[in-house]
């Protein structure tokens, strides 16, 4: 599983010195014939710092371990405890990232679905019935449930389920024992579809959204709800059209749709919104209430605001971006097999790429990331920290 990467650690300041000496000598040829042809050549286009800084990414790189997925059938990869998780479609590991396997086990889970929660550890069957939990490397349970799950999360309180009804409601939230797998209880949503939702406040409420369809127009329809199961909301917001996507840090909620977003305090009050005319690629939430946006059009741009939304930063990149994914107060953004980690004042602090055609960020800390691509993994130190 494990292999060290071939290139030998040599120190970034020889390998600088080196690749001066180089440039010098073939400067020298070619300035000899610009020279003959009139042709004049500005040294100050050479960036030596830009160099160095290539080269220090590339060595961070190499020093590391390499994680071989062989012939994997990966489905999901995810960071655990500062390890790697990786789900296949027939079973699960974790791996350090020093490429030894911690623990492996085999599943029966068709289509497997990953959510992890904590130390919980969650595998369900997408528009299935069947689902498996894991805490602290041991398998807690391999149950079934009596209706289609949509969405699921583990917690220390309950496994919270969105399921397909089966009683002419739209959707069902199951509430579930981590520990037993029998029912706690439900919910019945009869008004709107729910597809995702996240656990706040310790186990102690949640936050359920999904598309509403009780007029010609579509909507977005957002509620927080007591985990007591009690079905009056805490708050609600309804937004005209479609944001299937949604990042929360605990004091705000950003829900983006295709070329709009709009943020949200811990309430549901309004704080601000931007309009687009390209489309949002991609966004993340920051620790301190920041947000980045990508946008992929005609230019391709990442744009930085601050917590009252005003824009402090605009970058213009070359490449489409695909993801983004932020921890604390970092942001990877993600170009193809290439990422570039910025802070949330939109400052480059490190940028790595690998072979192959996509790449996948799990951040073990603000210093470390897993870097995944569809071939191997490995544990990167962001530069800038």
């Amino acid at each position: 599983m494990t292999k060290e990467r071939t290139v030998k650690p040599v120190k970034i300041a020889l390998k600088i010195l080196i690749l001066i000496i180089l440039i010098s000598v073939i400067l020298s040829a070619v300035l000899i014939s610009m020279d003959e042809n009139d042709i004049n050549f500005d040294w100050s286009t050479l960036n030596l710092k830009a160099v160095a800084e290539k080269l220090h990414i590339e060595n961070s790189i190499n020093q590391a371990k390499n994680i071989s997925f062989d012939d994997l059938d990966i489905s999901r990869t995810a960071e655990y405890d500062g390890n790697l998780l990786v789900l296949t479609n027939y079973d699960i590991r974790l791996i350090s990232p020093e490429g030894e396997e911690i623990w492996y086990y085999t599943h029966e889970v068709r289509h497997p679905v990953l959510n992890i929660s904590g130390q919980w550890i969650l595998v369900y069957e997408k528009n299935g019935k069947s689902y498996m939990v894991i805490k602290d490397g041991k398998v807690v349970l391999k149950e079934t449930l009596d209706e289609e799950i949509a969405f699921g999360e583990a917690t220390e309180r309950y496994i919270l389920f969105i399921t397909a009804g089966n009683n002419g409601y739209k959707r069902t939230l199951q509430f579930v024992s981590p520990e037993t797998g029998l029912s706690l209880g439900a919910m019945y949503i009869d008004d709107y579809y729910p597809y995702y939702f996240k656990t706040l406040n310790s186990g102690n409420s949640f936050i359920l959204y999904g598309l509403g369809m009780n007029s010609t127009d579509i909507s977005t329809i957002i509620r927080i709800y007591e985990s007591s199961g009690k079905t009056a909301p805490l708050a609600n917001v309804e937004i005209e059209g479609l944001y299937p996507v949604m990042y929360g840090n605990g004091s705000r909620y950003v829900f983006v749709g295709d070329y709009r977003l709009f943020c949200y305090n811990s309430d549901l009050e309004l704080l601000w919104s931007q309009k687009y005319t390209d489309n949002i690629a991609a966004a993340g939430l920051f620790e301190n209430n920041a947000v980045v946006v990508a946008l992929n059009g005609e230019k391709k741009m990442i744009k930085f605001y601050n917590s009252n939304g005003d824009e402090t930063k605009s970058i213009e990149t070359r490449n489409n971006v695909q993801s983004i994914v932020t921890y604390k107060n970092t942001a990877a953004v993600v170009f193809g097999s290439k990422v570039t980690f910025y802070d949330s004042s939109g400052k480059v602090i490190g940028e790595a790429s690998m072979p192959g055609l996509s790449m996948d960020v799990h951040f073990v800390n603000t210093g470390q990331a897993f870097l995944v691509t569809e071939h191997e993994a490995v544990l990167y130190n962001i530069s800038g920290r």
